[in-house]
């Protein structure tokens, strides 16, 4: 029997496979067993994980992170002046 788990963290989010009596975390295409939970997205792109994560600074207005943190908040002051804040 096989299983597949996922963990979403706040800020990473990592795959692991249990198969055989053991459990493997999956690497992603750098190799990293864990991924930054970041997406970023332009007109012509979306990237995610590490690639987003570095190009935060260039494209902020169109990276999302820290999403888990504000899943339930009261958004009467606006949804992102909690996570600029921080």
């Amino acid at each position: 029997m096989a299983a597949i788990g996922v963990h979403l963290g706040c800020t990473t989010a990592c795959a692991a496979i249990y198969k055989g009596g053991r459990a493997d975390v999956v690497a992603n295409d750098a190799g990293d067993r864990v991924t930054p939970a970041v997406f970023a997205y332009s007109e012509n792109e979306e990237v995610v994980g590490l690639a987003a994560k570095q190009s935060r600074i260039r494209n902020i207005s169109n990276t999302v992170m820290k999403v888990k943190q504000i899943l339930g908040r009261n958004q009467k002051c606006g949804p992102w002046t909690w996570l600029l804040s921080n």
